[in-house]
């Protein structure tokens, strides 16, 4: 019998809480039902460095909040996978997004996501996460509008 080598080991599935990443978990999760490779979810927690620091409180608030958004949005991506019958491994990281995807990623993976992250801002002052992520990673990329 000849076995089909699978081109991708993994799908990195790098989500934040846009609607362009909510359509990229759907097509993750087809890609992943049709050729039976494994998901992992993976969000990165960014806090900038601001030229004015902010109150001493605020920042282990801030911290705090990001990180519970996160592990809920990865929460909300594992539950969709099972009620599809998709295994969803999780990961949080924490850096700049599309430094911290591409290290992630190996050569052999697939990463999936979307074309358009929440933070427009961002976008026009360091460029867009998934722009940096095409050009820059040794690893298939699907960018989902």
């Amino acid at each position: 019998m000849n076995k089909q080598k699978k081109e991708f080991k993994r799908i990195v599935l790098a989500v934040d809480d846009s609607d362009s990443s909510r359509r990229a978990t759907r097509k993750a999760m087809y890609v992943a039902k049709v050729t039976g490779i494994e998901i992992t979810a993976l969000h990165v927690i960014y806090i900038p460095i601001v030229a004015t620091p902010p109150p001493p409180a605020y920042i282990p608030n801030t911290r705090k909040t990001v990180e519970k958004n996160g592990k809920k949005l990865l929460d909300e991506i594992e539950k969709m996978g099972l009620d599809n019958g998709i295994k969803i491994k999780k990961k949080l990281l924490e850096g700049v997004p599309d430094d911290e995807i591409i290290k992630f990623a190996r050569k052999n993976d697939i990463i999936i996501m979307g074309s358009k992250g929440h933070s427009a801002l961002g976008r026009i002052l360091i460029g867009s996460t998934s722009e940096n992520v095409l050009h820059h990673s040794n690893s298939t990329v699907m960018i989902v509008r």
